[in-house]
């Protein structure tokens, strides 16, 4: 420093594992805190980012004096042996003192750079094996012989040369010359490194090269580097590599200071090899907006998926997405569709922004292709499908794994087993244990069996076999590690682990693992880890065990096999332990939660379904609130629905469809319903179907009535989404004649109501206004204070009165139910009925224009209507409710189209058709049909009446060219067929008005100006 008053820097090296010895050697250091300058790298800064990278490589560079604390961990850390102390090694011996310290004993085979002079303590213990005098004794000569050689000596020019060296160190000049992995330095000479990383949630790979992958890894080069590209997929079945190609790719990003990012981020779904049970990936969006540092106030997962997209789009960001598949429809139905609607909304809104400066990748891996990603394979989110490794590839992955042979032996055993990377690398640890290595002794290994769900499956499956006849079977203690290992489908905690070793032990399970010592413990994770069987040690959750999914599914499925008993009275204990354990508050966060959602996995593998249900899911999830009724907390305040439909998995048979026999009536009953419920929330309408259906028929058996009536109205609902018109009628009479057997006066006037709103859709007009009249009636002396029909019902009467152009009738109603459903805070209820108030002032706005109101009621009414539709939108978002959302997205398309925002209005027919489809919701679909037809007709006259009237309106619109009005009337020709084909399919007769408005319009029988407004 130019002053000449630096301190020495002291930088200290550890294994966090080791942090008790850290603060033993810093307390000796304390007293000359004022001399010195400590700099303490901590490996967690791996995940929490800041410029980590250029800051250790900064301090390493200015230190006097580096000091490693050695144990086994530190020697194991590939970052501390390569990136530290390769990097103390490169400087000149003069410049730094490199001082070793083992804390504990290890062993390794002789390394010179620690084989030294200088190594304390001197007669080669550790300071763990010496007595308490006898090693504060060492320190103090230790510490006492670091501060002789950074202690100032009084020659100037020694203290003017060692300044010189520090401030060299830290130069422009001494940063250009780091070696080549090292990133790339600014025009300033600080290195330019990402602001966050956080990599750690990859999991480990035990390969020690990549073979066969130089195609893809210059593709994903090429993604990372052009502007078109934003997500690209990596596809194959489990155990093709996917994981070992994004890491090696990482690495060699990594390696050239991650070409400008300015985040990197890293995500695994863990349990791949999972294919029957639900998933979320709501931990993944907090998790994600939370370390960009982005502050969002919603609980709604679409939402937060959308703001996700937005920040990557303005951010160079680069994201790995890992093992995808969990959040996918298997191959049974809608193949490759994303389950979780927060993670769709992201991918699709990431995929369909323009190319920009700032350009993000994500990368994904999966075994399926992401079907809500297909209409963009050509061009934004292009797919690798990585297919098998090369013969050639084969055999070298074969021969660094220790495989010995002649080189067309070793081909042929990696076309013996299909090129699946998994299965070739479990092969080279099975023959180097076994067999020397002998590639001619794979023949031991049975043949292949076909997978129609996986065809690379079985290739890894039957080493395994093989690994447990031939060795695991003569192991008792490594083999119980690995059945331990299979009842997970994520990495075992340490903590998890600790409670199946205790007492008291599982019969057949724990027997001969409960009283290991931790070194006979260890012992046996290192052999384990060594042939491939359990992943490498994850340096951020070091006593976390795990194994590739396929690893974890065969054991888990052998011990179930071989002991029940002893599986399920293990997935019990974790259940126990994850219940008791789990302290989440009065107000838990999702991650709080995510130990309550793992232990119902575990309780109902254990038989204990009822148990999981009443005293986690119902009161811990769910939570009941004073009066009985439930929150639904996790849901209604937090936005996990996807989380909760991932625990209701767990409480049936199969999915959603058959309840487990474990539950009482009662329950299975209330399961098949919150099921039903919350499935059709999340817009998964034909899967919501059976399981309403089951409930309803339970509850009717039994002859409870008002549940019946629920059940009934809430598949009518259902029936009317799915554009199931007749049959949703049906149900709606029966939910009546149930509610009417209940007696109970809120479910006859709901389920009137219910009847009313199915005839409206099937364009019974009158008997639809008869039924709410009714249904009215009985409100006001059911509940005089409020004598308008609320919830639901008041919303469908609501459309009524607007598909009958009575705007002001509908407004006064709308405004004084919000008032009652304000004071309740129901956030659908209140979206519903500002979207109502919101469609009756552009009611209003529309309807002046050809009127005498004053110009200024006009431009009141549309900035009302713009107001309150962004409002019901935003609310609509926030409930979570998907089955709701697109009457928001239709409106804002009216709105928009009136003022002349065609792409607008595209947008907002986009988001209806998206959320539409998967349910497929085919009322909705019908209706964003005639919109679209509606929105090309008005472009062909130019006609968008509220443009320029209410402010901050597009560009008054042109009249197109004849080619542009020839494309038009095609658009809209083919929009109206669609819109007729759905029309009678589900019988929504209420459409056949505007149908026949809008065929007029193209046929040129009339204007489309001159149509009557349609909101």
């Amino acid at each position: 420093m130019s002053d000449g008053t630096a301190k020495p820097v002291i930088f200290i090296s550890y294994s966090h594992r080791d942090r008790a010895w850290l603060e033993y050697v810093r307390s000796f250091f304390a007293p000359l805190a004022d001399y010195w300058t400590l700099q303490i790298w901590d490996d967690e800064k791996l995940r929490i980012g800041d410029d980590w990278r250029g800051d250790i490589y900064s301090a390493i560079d200015a230190s006097r004096i580096f000091v490693l604390l050695v144990s086994r961990y530190a020697l194991a850390s590939e970052f501390i042996r390569t990136e530290e102390v390769g990097r103390v090694l490169e400087r000149p011996k003069a410049e730094v003192q490199f001082c070793p310290i083992v804390v504990t004993p290890y062993y390794t085979r002789p390394l010179p750079w620690l084989d030294q002079p200088n190594r304390r303590p001197k007669d080669g213990k550790a300071l763990s094996e010496l007595q308490d005098p006898e090693r504060d004794r060492e320190m103090t000569v230790i510490a006492r012989q670091i501060d002789e050689i950074v202690t100032p000596t009084p020659n100037e020019t020694a203290v003017a040369s060692r300044n010189s060296r520090i401030t060299e160190a830290l130069s422009p000049d001494r940063l250009a010359k780091l070696r080549s992995s090292a990133p790339v330095l600014s025009s300033a000479g600080r290195s330019v490194f990402p602001s966050i990383v956080d990599y750690g949630r990859l999991p480990e790979i035990p390969y020690n090269i990549l073979v066969g992958r130089e195609a893809e890894l210059r593709r994903l080069d090429e993604a990372w580097a052009e502007e078109r590209t934003k997500i690209i997929s990596l596809v194959a079945w489990g155990g093709a590599g996917k994981t070992s190609l994004v890491t090696e790719w990482l690495t060699r990003v990594r390696n050239e200071g991650y070409r400008n990012a300015a985040a990197v981020l890293c995500w695994s779904f863990y349990s791949q090899g999972t294919k029957e049970r639900a998933a979320s990936g709501e931990g993944f969006l907090d998790w994600a907006l939370g370390k960009l540092k982005v502050k969002i106030d919603t609980t709604n997962s679409g939402t937060k998926g959308e703001r996700l997209a937005d920040e990557l789009s303005r951010r160079r960001v680069l994201l790995v997405l890992d093992g995808l598949e969990p959040l996918q429809h298997g191959p049974e139905g809608q193949k490759g569709a994303l389950k979780d609607q927060g993670l769709r909304a992201f991918l699709r809104g990431l995929a369909a922004k323009p190319p920009g400066a700032g350009h993000s990748l994500v990368v994904l891996t999966s075994r399926l292709a992401v079907a809500d990603l297909r209409k963009w394979q050509d061009g934004s989110a292009p797919l690798i499908d990585l297919g098998r490794l090369s013969d050639e590839a084969g055999a070298a992955l074969l021969g660094d794994g220790g495989v010995i042979g002649p080189a067309e032996a070793l081909r042929g055993a990696a076309r013996d087993f299909a090129g699946h990377a998994l299965a070739l690398s479990l092969l080279a640890g099975f023959l180097r244990l076994l067999h020397g290595g002998d590639v001619s002794r794979r023949y031991s290994v049975r043949a292949v069996t076909a997978d129609p769900d996986d065809a690379g499956r079985d290739q890894a499956r039957r080493v395994i076999e093989a690994y447990e006849r031939e060795w695991l079977a003569r192991e008792p203690v490594l083999l119980a590690i690995m059945h331990l290992i299979g009842l997970f489908d994520r990495p075992a905690s340490a903590d998890c682990m600790n409670s199946l070793r205790r007492k008291p032990i599982i019969d057949g399970l724990t027997d001969v693992i409960f009283d290991l010592t931790d070194d006979a413990w260890r012992g046996a994770i290192g052999r384990l880890r060594e042939v491939r069987l359990l992943d490498p040690e994850d340096p951020f959750a070091p006593d976390a065990l795990d194994a590739h999914p396929l690893l974890r599914e065969w054991f888990g499925e052998r011990l179930r096999q071989s002991n029940e008993t002893g599986w399920r009275a293990a997935h019990a204990r974790l259940y126990e332990h994850l219940r008791d354990t789990t302290k989440e508050g009065t107000s838990p966060t999702l991650e709080s939660l995510a130990p309550l959602y793992q232990a119902i996995a575990h309780g109902c593998l254990a038989n204990r379904h009822q148990e999981a249900l009443d005293h986690v899911y119902k009161a811990r999830i769910c939570r009941r609130l004073p009066e009985g009724d439930y929150e639904f907390y996790a849901s209604s305040k937090l936005g996990a629905v996807d989380s909760d439909l991932a625990a209701i998995s767990w409480f049936f048979e199969d999915a959603y469809r058959t309840p487990a026999a474990g539950l009482n009536a009662e329950s299975r009953s209330w399961m098949l319903g919150e099921a039903g419920s919350t499935l059709q929330a999340r817009g998964r309408i034909a899967e919501a179907q059976p399981a309403m259906r089951a409930a309803l028929q339970m509850y009717a058996s039994r002859g409870d009535w008002r549940n019946a009536a629920i059940a009934a109205g809430l598949a009518s609902a259902a029936e009317l989404l799915i554009g199931n018109v007749a049959a949703a009628q049906i149900t709606a009479e029966q939910s009546v004649v149930y509610a009417d057997r209940s007696g109970d006066r809120y479910q006859m006037i709901s389920r009137r109501a219910g009847l009313a709103a199915a005839a409206h859709a099937a364009g019974k007009h009158e008997a639809a206004a008869a039924l709410f009249a009714d249904a009215e009636r009985q409100q006001q002396k059911f509940q005089p204070n409020h004598p308008l029909l609320l919830q639901g019902a008041g919303f469908n009467y609501c459309e009524l009165l607007l598909n009958w152009g009575e705007w002001s009738a509908a407004r006064v109603r709308a405004a004084r139910t919000l008032q009652w459903v304000k004071r309740q805070n129901w956030l659908v209820l209140i979206a519903l009925d500002r979207l109502t108030i919101g469609r009756a002032h552009l009611g209003l706005a529309l309807e002046s224009m050809a009127s005498r109101r004053p110009a200024s009621n006009r431009r009141d009414d549309g900035i009302a209507a713009r107001t309150r539709l962004a409002a019901a939108v935003e609310g609509l978002r926030e409930a979570a409710l998907l089955s709701e959302l697109p009457r928001g997205f239709l409106a804002r398309a009216v709105f928009r189209r009136s003022i002349g925002d065609w792409k607008g209005a595209v947008r907002d027919l986009d988001e209806v058709e998206e959320i539409a489809e998967p349910g497929p919701m085919k009322l909705f679909l019908c209706d964003a049909a005639l919109e679209r037809a509606r929105l090309a007709l008005a472009q062909i006259e130019a006609f968008a009446p509220l443009n320029g009237r209410i402010g901050d309106s597009p560009q008054k619109p042109v009249m197109p060219a004849a080619a542009e009005v020839a494309r038009l009337k095609e658009e809209a020709a083919t929009c109206l067929a669609v819109a007729s084909d759905y029309i009678k399919s589900c019988g929504y007769h209420n459409r056949d008005q505007e149908l026949a408005e809008l065929r007029a319009v193209l046929r040129g029988e009339r204007k489309f100006a001159g149509l009557p407004p349609r909101v």
